[in-house]
C-alpha cells in the first residue's frame, strides 16, 4: 500500500505514513494511490517548469519599472532639436529692407548735395558761409565734393544690399554690415583728413556719437543675423 499524501510505499496494516506521518486508511487501493502520486508529480513538474519559465515580457516591464523611479518625471532637455521649425522674429529684417536702407540712402543723398555745394556750411546775412570757408581753406572744397561722392556711392551701396536682403541671399547680411562699417570709415577720413587742412581737430560730439552709434549697429546686426544665417541661402 502506499501513501495517499507523499506516495511512500508502505507495509500493509500501517496506520501512519512512516515518510510524512499522514494517516493511512486501511482500504485504500494501492493502484488509485499510485496514481493519485503520479498525477501529483505531474502536476508538479509542470508548476515548476512554468515557475522557471521566465517571461521577458515581464522581465522587461519589471525592468523598467525598477529603472525608473516612482514620480519621475523626465527633466526636457532644451537643448534638444526640435521636431519641428520655429519662425525667429524677422520685424528688425522688415524693417531693414522696407525702410531703413531706402531712407539712409535718401539721408545720404540729401547730405551729399549738401556737402558738395557747401550749403552744408549754412548762410550767414544772406551770403553762403562755404565762400568764406574756402578762401580761408581751398582744399576743403575738393574734400567736400570728394566726401559728397562717397556718400552717393554708400547710398546706391545701401540700395543694393537692400535688394539682396530682400532676396534672401547668402552675403547679405554681411553686407549690411559693410554698410555700417563703410559709414564709420568715409566720416573717419573726412574728419581726419580736414582736420589737417584746417590745423585744428574738427571733431565733435555729433560725429563721434554717429560713429559710435554705427560701431553699436554693427554688433547687433552680427548677432541678429547670426541666429538666422540658415535663413539666407540663395
Amino acid at each position: 500500500m502506499f501513501c495517499s499524501n507523499c506516495g511512500t510505499k508502505c507495509h500493509d496494516g500501517t496506520k501512519f505514513c512512516p515518510s510524512c506521518g499522514s494517516k493511512i486508511a486501511d482500504e485504500q487501493q494501492p493502484a488509485n494511490v499510485q496514481q493519485n502520486f503520479n498525477q501529483q508529480n505531474e502536476n508538479q513538474t509542470n508548476y515548476q517548469q512554468n515557475y522557471t519559465q521566465p517571461d521577458y515580457n515581464q522581465q522587461n516591464f519589471n525592468q523598467q519599472n525598477y529603472n525608473q523611479p516612482n514620480n519621475y518625471v523626465q527633466p526636457q532637455n532644451y537643448n534638444a532639436p526640435q521636431m519641428y521649425n520655429v519662425q525667429p522674429a524677422m520685424n528688425w529684417y522688415k524693417f531693414l529692407i522696407y525702410f531703413a536702407l531706402f531712407a539712409g540712402a535718401v539721408v545720404n543723398c540729401i547730405f551729399a548735395i549738401l556737402q558738395m555745394t557747401g550749403m552744408v556750411y549754412g548762410t550767414e546775412s544772406g551770403y553762403s558761409v562755404a565762400e568764406y570757408v574756402y578762401l580761408a581753406f581751398p582744399a576743403l572744397r575738393f574734400l567736400d565734393i570728394f566726401y559728397g561722392i562717397l556718400l552717393i556711392a554708400l547710398a546706391a551701396f545701401q540700395v543694393f544690399t537692400r535688394f539682396q536682403l530682400a532676396g534672401f541671399k547668402k552675403n547679405a547680411p554681411n553686407l549690411v554690415l559693410m554698410i555700417y562699417a563703410a559709414g564709420i570709415a568715409i566720416s573717419l577720413l573726412y574728419l581726419v583728413i580736414s582736420s589737417i587742412i584746417c590745423g585744428t581737430s574738427t571733431f565733435d560730439a555729433s560725429s563721434i556719437g554717429s560713429i559710435i552709434g554705427s560701431a553699436v549697429m554693427i554688433i547687433v546686426n552680427k548677432v541678429y543675423f547670426d541666429k538666422r544665417k540658415d535663413m539666407f541661402v540663395n
